[in-house]
């Protein structure tokens, strides 16, 4: 029985660090969320080490977008943008060039700093998965910091098509 005790032991002892080592690190399942909703956008967010996670929907079979930090309108804000078009989830980092256009951030020499986590398409709205970095470094996106307010606009469009005028937009302050 002392044998078989220390077989165990031995044998967990060699698999708890491996089982831990395997473990998914960027994992969003333990994130909990904050919400807002404006204009029929609904805002989730969470911040885990130097990252936004984010969960954006809307009721629409078009794109979807939240900017953050505009100084007027759209301009100077940094813009997530994005759609989903069959199996094909599309989101771009945008900056807000002027008070109602934006452009790809690296169509102005900054960098695609969106990463994708996932996007679907049901019942007539949209969700888009995505996270970014707090401070991407990149001259077109606003460094942002847990516990600080800033000011979040959303909207969305009817077509797959970021150049496309919003049929509805909102805004609100939310804190990290």
């Amino acid at each position: 029985m002392k044998r078989l005790a220390l077989l165990m032991l031995l044998f967990s002892s060699i698999l708890v660090p491996f089982f831990t080592f395997a473990q998914d690190t960027n994992s969003t399942n333990d994130l909990v969320y904050q919400k807002k909703t404006t204009a029929r956008v609904t805002f989730k967010w969470a911040v885990k080490e130097g990252t936004l996670f984010v969960n954006l929907s809307a009721p629409t079979t078009g794109w979807v977008a939240v900017g953050f930090e505009p100084t007027m309108m759209m301009k100077n804000a940094d813009l997530i943008i994005g759609y989903v078009t069959g199996s094909e989830v599309v989101i771009e980092d945008h900056f807000g060039v002027r008070p109602t256009s934006h452009v790809p951030d690296v169509d102005i020499g900054g960098t695609n700093d969106v990463t994708v986590l996932s996007g679907s398409e049901e019942n007539g709205t949209t969700t888009l998965r995505f996270s970014i970095p707090l401070d991407s470094m990149d001259t077109f996106d606003r460094k942002l910091e847990k516990g600080e307010t800033y000011k979040v606009i959303v909207a969305y469009g009817k077509r797959d098509d970021v150049a496309s005028y919003h049929v509805k937009r909102g805004s609100f302050k939310i804190k990290l």
